[in-house]
């Protein structure tokens, strides 16, 4: 008995399925930019016959392309120093393109150099604002990037700061 039971239920879900399934329909087609330009850059073979997508991203992407940058989360302040737990992180800097980053570089800037702390230039409006940043430590590498995300799950809010292994300074 339990096996007949155990045959109907089987053939009633199989029965079923066949009419639950249905064809995915497109409820709205807003337009919009294609991603086709996102994904060009990272194809693994290269056609020449290819007719290339008119927002296509260069082959050659530049410094001056990927600016400005703008952390919205992230506005010149003051830092209050912390303890972090991020053991084996390479030192860090957050700056941007105001008098008080300029400041707190020329100050901190043979600190910087002897950690061999990268920067990330999180606010700046072109590659003319980039170089002068640049000029006040030239033996130190920054670079424009957004520091929202790492602001984010830091709850950091502020920059010029330091970010070490063992914690957050200004």
């Amino acid at each position: 008995m339990k096996l007949s039971k155990w045959i109907m239920l089987t053939t009633l879900c199989i029965y079923f399925c066949h009419f639950s399934y249905a064809e995915l329909q497109v409820i709205a087609d807003l337009g919009g930019e294609s991603a086709v330009r996102f994904y060009e850059g990272i194809q693994p073979e290269h056609d020449e016959n290819a007719t290339p997508h008119p927002n296509a991203l260069p082959a050659q992407i530049t410094e001056a392309d990927m600016l400005p940058i703008i952390s919205h989360q992230l506005t010149p302040g003051t830092v209050q120093s912390r303890t972090l737990d991020l053991a084996g992180m390479q030192p860090i800097f957050l700056v941007g393109y105001d008098s008080i980053s300029f400041h707190w570089l020329e100050l901190n800037a043979t600190k910087l150099k002897n950690l061999n702390a990268v920067g990330l230039v999180v606010n700046v409006k072109d590659l003319d604002e980039l170089m002068q940043l640049r000029a006040v430590v030239p033996e130190l590498t920054l670079l424009p990037s957004s520091a929202d995300d790492l602001a984010e799950r830091i709850q950091l809010f502020h920059y010029p700061v330091l970010m070490t292994a063992t914690g957050l300074s200004q």
